[in-house]
């Protein structure tokens, strides 16, 4: 199976496929069509761009921004200029962004006017970062006279915290006490300027965006196209094509390093598995920067000429469903369960279709009906968390091909898959073409640790050789997960080595990073996380918490408090840390202990001792 960088794969199909549609997005009620030779030029004027604006090759290049065939085109350019893109969850909070803007060397960033706002706070922390791009256009002035003497006066408080070290007890009292002086002097809510100079402007990354603007560090989309012909692309098969974050049990992100080849190589394994036509279409909605979505729900579709049509929101999948019609579709379960609803329940609602749907002799005539409004033969998807059996069962009623994959970010991402040509209930299908699987230390029943080897598995960890060392061994990558083999060689997925939940939105979040949040408080001593089954397949966030009685009476004078009193207060606490947190990762219910958790001679709770006492009731 041969290889090519991915810029280079595209390009060829763009080239094969001029004038055929790339990319639909929804403006004012209508769709709007970009087409490849549109794609094309558009990516190639902005990798121009970047290399007059002395992007280097082996740059790193960050994107927060929602999903739009501009990130698709920039995420190209950068490709084509040597670069390596590491895309970014736009939902993260300020504390995610910064380590991983920190943490993977980001020297460019391109986002949207919208998360402007969150990231300028983060800038006197990102030393290397050198110029920030616009994506949306969104016109952009450095100052007005109104705002100077309020950036004149942060920038001589910052001369002022430098040259008397001030500490971060000072710094905070006295910024808290010149915002509120701004609130009393500037209340008016109705200000519709866009002055920079707003609570919070004495902080320091608040007083830096207008300094890039007047530099020319910050400029729009269309300020960095360039209509001269770019360099020849300077990409390589074996190098890092894109640097993707995932959580780590020690609460911090890793940087998962995927080469052109890994991606390359997973795309052209997934057309052949799946049996996939030239020309197809989907509709994407799921988080781009995530691999499943950017890797399989545009790269692919891109790769053979199909057609992607960006969802206007969750809200409006269902409609945009039947607008679009797509012939390949990825989803998460949770979409799933609430696709199969919504149809049941119209299917529910009028007798005569009731009636038509319940008999096995006329269920066809339904079956045809919502075949026609979904789209005729369309394969659905459903990775990123365990598929109920219950919702697979349910689509196959309703005559829709539902196909269950299985997929981690450091196997770019496909493992295995349902195909057309072997599908088992309950199971992800069988390995892909080219990737070995075998399971480790197998138990009686044949279950094991999930272990991968073949050209998807990554590089490794970015800057992270003893994470790398320790999920790579002898080429094999540990996956965490345990699995089983039927006699037909289907994989099934039975749970996890370690102690990853799984939300219902296939969201992945590690006890230990909302443990480490929850610590911060000082009324809880001592706090366990885990998943809290809500079906058969998805997780729910729970807690156990062990209060600091001490510091809970110090806090009431002396006095006892009543337990109501302590899980009221322990709630609140629970919900103000929890905004640290992307909102996936926040708790949503805690019990209480009474007594200190059983512990290892390292101090590290014992949670196999605890987890059989656990209530499985919610």
């Amino acid at each position: 199976m041969t290889t090519v960088p991915i810029d280079r794969l595209i390009e060829r199909s763009c080239q094969r496929n001029p004038t055929a549609i790339a990319f639909r997005s929804k403006l004012n009620g209508h769709w709007q069509s970009t087409s490849y030779a549109e794609l094309r030029s558009s990516y190639r004027q902005f990798a121009a761009g970047l290399t007059a604006s002395g992007f280097k090759p082996g740059q790193h290049v960050a994107i927060v921004a929602a999903a739009s065939w501009r990130w698709v085109a920039a995420y190209l350019a950068v490709l084509h200029c040597g670069g390596i893109v590491v895309p970014i969850d736009k939902e993260l909070k300020a504390s995610e962004l910064k380590h991983i803007l920190k943490d993977s060397d980001a020297g460019f960033l391109l986002t949207e006017q919208p998360y402007l706002e969150i990231l300028q706070d983060l800038f006197a922390d990102l030393p290397k970062l050198q110029r920030i791009v616009l994506l949306d256009d969104t016109s952009i002035a450095a100052e007005s006279s109104s705002e100077r003497p309020f950036h004149e006066l942060s920038a001589a408080w910052n001369r002022l915290i430098q040259e008397h070290a001030l500490s971060e007890a000072q710094i905070e009292a006295i910024e808290s006490l010149a915002n509120q002086a701004f609130k009393q002097l500037c209340p008016s809510p109705q200000r519709t300027d866009t002055s920079s100079a707003t609570p919070g402007w004495l902080a320091a990354g608040s007083r830096q965006l207008p300094t890039w603007i007047r530099k020319g560090r910050l400029q729009t989309w269309s300020d960095l196209l360039k209509p001269d012909e770019p360099p020849s692309s300077l990409s390589q098969t074996d190098q890092v094509a894109v640097i993707l974050y995932t959580s780590g049990t020690t609460g911090q992100a890793k940087g998962a390093m995927l080469s052109h080849a890994n991606l390359a190589f997973n795309i052209a394994a997934g057309i052949e598995h799946l049996g996939l036509q030239r020309g197809i279409t989907t509709l994407s909605f799921l988080p781009i920067n995530h691999v499943f979505e950017q890797v399989c729900g545009i790269l692919l579709p891109l790769s053979i000429g199909g057609t992607v049509s960006f969802a206007e929101s969750l809200k409006k999948i269902g409609e945009n469903l039947v607008e679009v019609q797509p012939t390949f579709l990825l989803g998460v379960p949770a979409v799933y369960r609430l696709l199969l609803d919504r149809i049941m329940k119209n299917i529910q609602a009028k007798p005569l279709t009731r009636l038509l749907f319940k008999f096995p002799l006329t269920r066809p005539l339904i079956q045809a009906q919502i075949r026609r409004k979904v789209g005729p033969g369309t394969t659905f998807i459903s990775g990123g968390a365990a598929l109920d059996p219950a919702i697979a069962a349910g689509f196959t009623k309703l005559g829709l091909m539902l196909f269950q994959g299985y997929g981690i970010t450091e196997t770019s991402p496909i493992i295995a898959a349902e195909s057309p040509h072997s599908r088992q209930p309950g199971s992800v299908g069988q390995p892909m073409p080219g990737v070995k699987v075998r399971l480790d230390q197998p138990n009686p029943d044949g279950i094991g640790e999930i272990l991968v080897k073949g050209p998807n598995v990554m590089l490794g960890y970015y800057k992270n050789q003893a994470a790398t060392d320790a999920a790579i061994i002898d080429g094999w990558y540990r996956t965490g997960d345990l699995g089983r083999f039927d006699r037909q060689g289907n994989l099934f997925i039975c749970g996890r080595v370690k102690n990853l939940i799984v939300t219902a939105n296939g969201k992945n979040v590690y006890p230990e990073e909302v443990e480490n949040e929850l610590l911060k408080s000082p009324y809880i001593a001592e706090v366990m996380v885990y998943g809290h089954k809500t079906t058969p397949s998805t997780e729910e966030v729970y807690a156990i918490i062990y209060p600091d009685q001490e510091v809970l009476d110090a806090r009431n004078r002396g006095k006892k408090l009543q337990q109501q009193d302590i899980e009221s207060l322990l709630r609140q606490e629970v919900l103000t840390l929890g905004k640290n947190l992307a909102d996936y990762k926040r708790v949503k219910k805690f019990t209480l202990r009474e007594d200190e958790f059983p512990k290892t001679t390292t101090r590290k709770i014992k949670r196999f001792v605890v987890e059989p006492d656990i209530p499985t009731d919610g």
